[in-house]
């Protein structure tokens, strides 16, 4: 019976740290549990800001943006190369010896 009590008082102590953890991630909002006092806190926090937006209200939009950038940039990296393996270049050596034997000619 002891270990139990340990094990309540251990697993009481770990939902308070972790409800205080949440409160300040969240902004005042704890984790859902079974725990009836929890949910009575819960309800008191949520009603006493009804109208105050949440602070990750627009993350998926920030989300959107990097990944747009990314996709942007790598894109733009992917083209650039391909371009410039298709164009053959003036300076090439192949190019000259062509253009002075066909002058040769």
């Amino acid at each position: 019976m002891e270990e139990d009590s340990r094990l309540e008082m251990w697993y009481q102590s770990l939902q308070a740290v972790l409800n205080a953890l949440n409160q300040t991630l969240q902004g005042g909002v704890p984790c859902p549990t079974d725990n009836p006092a929890t949910i009575t806190a819960a309800a008191r926090n949520t009603s006493a800001h009804p109208d105050r937006p949440s602070r990750n209200d627009n993350a998926y939009m920030y989300i959107l943006f990097v990944m747009t950038l990314f996709a942007v940039t790598v894109g733009s990296l992917i083209l650039g190369y391909t371009r410039s393996r298709k164009v053959d270049k003036r300076s090439d050596p192949y190019h000259i010896y062509i253009k002075n034997r066909v002058s040769m000619i």
